[in-house]
């Protein structure tokens, strides 16, 4: 009887994950969200899922390997019981704000909790492409509009700059992905143009961008063109609006 007992409690906690895991240690799990049976959870995961093949937060992290994954509240200490929630890891507690801070950029209803964990730590690894430098969203009719600002990592060679990008994503309530647009440039002053290559604004009533592209030119140096990019949306589409102008003309600067 005894050893029935014990065959039983080893099966339940293989059941569970905790078998041959490290002691209950404090974790940050970083929540999706879920809801109050499987099917709210479930419904939630594919939100996730549908979402994460457009790439909304591509380059920017990456969830480990059985994440994520619908967890009973009841089971974690630390989570209120009653729940059934979309984890997407579970992070020593110094490292999950800085995830966290990335995933709200494009999730703000994404929340982390301090829990007991009985299991392996799995945080999400950020990068490697990009990482967050500033967020923000508008509500529209639509839904909601968002623009991330991205930088890539560090270059110190001078022919490889260090850029950044504007993702812009328009969402219907629901989650859906209405729009998508990403610029990228360079931001380093241009000492043809004496601005800067890559100007995102997220300011005012919905992003824009100012980008310099370099076109053929003569002895004196290159041709500039400016483009500054507005994002207008219509109805439920997402609409880039480009405006274009030459802000340097070396066409005429050529030797006779």
């Amino acid at each position: 009887m005894k050893a029935s007992g014990f065959v039983l409690v080893a099966a339940v906690l293989a059941w569970t994950g905790v078998a041959g895991a490290e002691p209950p240690r404090p974790a940050q799990l970083l929540i999706w969200g879920g809801g109050k049976d499987t099917a709210e959870a479930e419904a939630s995961l594919g939100r996730w899922q549908a979402r994460a093949k457009t790439k909304e937060w591509a380059g920017t992290l990456k969830v480990a390997e059985g994440y994520p994954r619908i967890v009973q509240s009841g089971t974690v200490p630390g989570l209120k019981p009653g729940f059934v929630v979309v984890v997407l890891g579970a992070c020593e507690p110094a490292a999950g704000s800085k995830v966290l801070e990335t995933l709200k950029a494009f999730e703000p209803a994404v929340y982390a909790r301090d829990v007991t964990w009985a299991e392996p730590l799995a945080c999400p690894q950020l990068g490697p492409e990009w990482r967050v430098v500033q967020s923000k969203s508008w509500k529209k009719k639509a839904g909601t509009l968002t623009a991330v600002l991205l930088q890539g990592p560090e270059s110190k060679d001078p022919y490889k700059p260090t850029l950044q990008a504007l993702r812009v994503m328009l969402r219907a309530p629901d989650g859906e992905l209405l729009g998508f647009d990403e610029r990228s440039g360079d931001p380093r002053m241009n000492e043809f143009a004496k601005q800067s290559g890559f100007i995102p604004t997220l300011d005012g009533a919905g992003p824009t961008v100012t980008l310099l592209s370099i076109g053929a030119g003569c002895t004196a140096g290159p041709n500039v063109y400016e483009t500054r990019v507005k994002y207008v949306i219509d109805g439920d589409t997402l609409y880039p609006q480009e405006r274009e102008r030459t802000l340097v003309d070396n066409t005429h600067n050529c030797d006779r």
